[in-house]
């Protein structure tokens, strides 16, 4: 017997069972490539209704996908490996929510916020924050529901030409948890401003908008109409009847309608692009909002994968600046653990008119040039959509793992200075290359600009030493550091210090460097850590990441990046060198030694995770610097534990 004829009676038989209308099932469609699966399934995946992405223990790929008894047959039609995991989609829902998909008891969203909690919650943070919160109301639905958006900034009301930075959610009808992920952002900001320091240097500093719900008419109709239990995912719109509803994230401009292997033509499909660019209300709102605005960065959140994704999603052609988006995606993935991180094109399967091409395309947009983001897009969950809608303690685990991303993005969506070297030169006193008690010295300082978008250049940069700890004296305690363009180092700038004779020796004092500058023609003022310890002090690290791609002198490369438990170092050096690694405050944590060799070859060196003690180090950030004759090589190391 056929697997069509099998399928279509499960399909059949479960639809005698309900008798509400064409049962769906959810099918898992297994491939090997994006290219592959394009060229076996041609237009029938443009208008498959795909839930998530996963890999077998054989690292064999699928996807899972909602699908009715007529794309069962062409699917199988196709000879594509093919496994119905629920004939019933409502039998899902009734086991992950424990709710019954026709009596309309799940109007709640059991954990997650429904549309109306959501509106309360952002009117509640409004209320308690007004010197930070403001509410916007005007962006509109089809059915003229708004898609509420919060504004936290230290004057909200003000466009103050601060850097910005945009999160939504909830793009999709049945996609609670991005909505979550928002609303708890949001709260965040609001409670640690005026109690966290870093918290309200960021809502000091920055605009931050938010849109926990892009789809209010979707996301009303699955909580007021019971369309959870038939996993809505498009807006309300019917521009064809008795079609209804568009894939919002089909509908943006840029590569709209490319191929029909990333979206669909056909209105009656899940993924129905619309029948033109930005023609759906909700899109076209945020098509003007952005053109508003300037969003440096844009996080768009879904559900369900655990996926890190950025452009481009239309096509597998390498995107501009592959390299920074992809160490964007690798901190994602640090951050949340997350290993399926990449390409959209690759790491999911070929989508058209998504926001987040739109987003990064630098097109013109209505004859005028359009602002580039960057812009990704995190894929949050397991198992369903509505998946821990009962179970608390999960959603907020799963919203933390994301946490840190939000943080990160409103960090570096501007000027973000990191410190990178602190030096001792006591070659007036002592000269043993550190600051000891009683001595005068100068200490120099590197910082480097993180900010991901080319705009933000820290212009008249200028910055004040202030020792935590009256022991260390700053003689002169103000100096200069050059322009820095995004990804770029400045320094050093030098200040006089006198250290106390009373100081004690292995005594850890911070140093906190108040650096002021210009950001795209806004002054801000930063804190930039360090700490020196009196009686000795790391060598110097070199963060200089550009050296070696240069083709001069000693090269130094890593892989994988990050890396779980080990990690490998390509060196390239003329002859006998040693590789120290560093933690980020400059202390040293293992040596290896690369032997000579006869030519100046690229030589591997494997460093297990592991201290100078031979005990594993936490996860983080580490440094490794190749010394050999003539200039050193330095790269930086994301390390995961396994």
């Amino acid at each position: 017997m056929r697997i069509t004829v099998v399928l279509t009676a499960i399909v059949v038989a479960a639809s005698a069972v309900y008798g509400a209308g064409p049962v769906r099932s959810e099918a898992r469609i297994g491939f090997d490539s994006p290219e592959g699966l394009a060229a076996r399934l041609g237009p029938l995946l443009g208008g498959l209704d795909v839930c998530s992405f996963g890999e077998n223990p054989d690292g064999r790929r699928y996807l899972l996908a909602i699908v009715d008894a007529q794309e069962l047959a062409a699917l199988e039609r196709t000879g594509i490996e093919l496994q119905v995991t629920w004939p019933d989609i409502r039998d899902k829902f009734r086991a992950v929510t424990g709710c019954d998909p026709d009596d309309g008891s799940f109007r709640d969203f059991g954990y997650f916020f429904n549309y109306w909690e959501m509106q309360d919650t952002l009117r509640r943070l409004a209320a308690l924050h007004p010197d930070i919160v403001r509410l916007d109301s005007s962006l509109l639905s089809f059915q003229n529901r708004p898609l509420w958006c919060i504004k936290i900034s230290d004057n909200p009301g003000v466009e103050e030409g601060e850097p910005q930075v945009f999160f939504n959610g909830a793009t999709h009808a049945r996609e609670p948890m991005g909505a979550h992920t928002c609303i708890n952002f949001a709260g965040l900001l609001c409670a640690g401003y005026g109690v966290d320091s870093t918290i309200t240097w960021l809502v000091n500093n920055r605009e931050i908008f938010i849109v926990p719900v892009m789809n209010p008419d979707g996301y009303v109709y699955n909580s007021d109409s019971g369309g959870a239990g038939a996993y809505w995912r498009k807006n309300r719109r019917g521009p064809v009847p008795p079609d209804i509803g568009i894939d919002l994230n089909r509908n943006y401009g840029f590569k709209w309608g490319y191929d029909n292997s990333g979206s669909s033509p056909d209105p009656a499909s899940e993924v129905y692009r619309g029948p033109s660019r930005f023609s759906e209300p909700e899109v076209e709102a945020i098509h003007q909002f952005e053109r508003q605005h300037r969003f440096r960065c844009a996080m768009d959140f879904h559900s369900y994968a655990r996926d890190n994704l950025y452009p481009w999603a239309y096509t597998g052609s390498t995107p501009p600046e592959e390299a920074l988006l992809q160490e964007i995606g690798d901190t994602f993935a640090l951050n949340n653990g997350y290993s399926n991180t990449g390409q959209w094109y690759y790491a999911l399967y070929p989508s058209n008119g998504t926001s987040v091409d739109w987003e990064f395309a630098d097109t013109l947009d209505q004859g005028v040039a359009k602002f580039a983001s960057y812009a990704f897009t995190c894929e949050l969950g397991i198992n369903d959509f509505w998946y821990g809608s009962d179970d608390p303690a999960y959603v907020d685990a799963e919203v933390a793992l994301n946490t840190p991303n939000c943080y990160y993005l409103t960090r570096l969506c501007g000027v973000w200075l990191a410190p990178v070297s602190l030096t001792v030169d006591d070659s007036t006193g002592n000269n043993n290359g550190q600051l000891d008690p009683g001595e005068r010295a100068i200490l120099r300082f590197t910082i480097q600009n993180r900010a991901l978008h080319a705009l933000d250049t820290a212009r008249a940069v200028s910055a004040v030493l202030v020792p935590a700890e009256s022991v260390i004296r700053a003689l002169t305690p103000s100096a200069g550091f050059p322009d820095m363009p995004r990804r770029s180092s400045g320094g050093p700038a030098q200040f006089q210090v006198r250290c106390d004779s009373a100081a004690q020796a292995n005594d850890t004092v911070d140093l906190r460097l108040n650096v002021t500058f210009d950001d795209a023609g806004v002054t801000i003022t930063q804190p930039v850590m360090f700490s020196v310890v009196v009686g000795t002090h790391p060598v110097a690290i070199d963060c200089d990441e550009g050296w070696g791609a240069m083709g001069e002198g000693p090269d130094l490369s890593v892989s994988p990046n990050p890396a779980r438990g080990s990690v490998h170092l390509f060196a390239t050096s003329p002859g006998p060198a040693t590789v120290r690694i560093y933690s980020q405050s400059g202390g040293l944590v293992r040596t290896l030694a690369l032997p000579g060799s006869s030519g100046a070859g690229r030589r591997v060196l494997a460093w297990d995770g592991d201290d100078l003690a031979g005990r594993p180090v936490a996860a983080g950030v580490y440094f490794a610097r190749l010394c050999s004759a003539g200039r050193p090589a330095s790269a930086r190391i994301v390390l995961a534990r396994p």
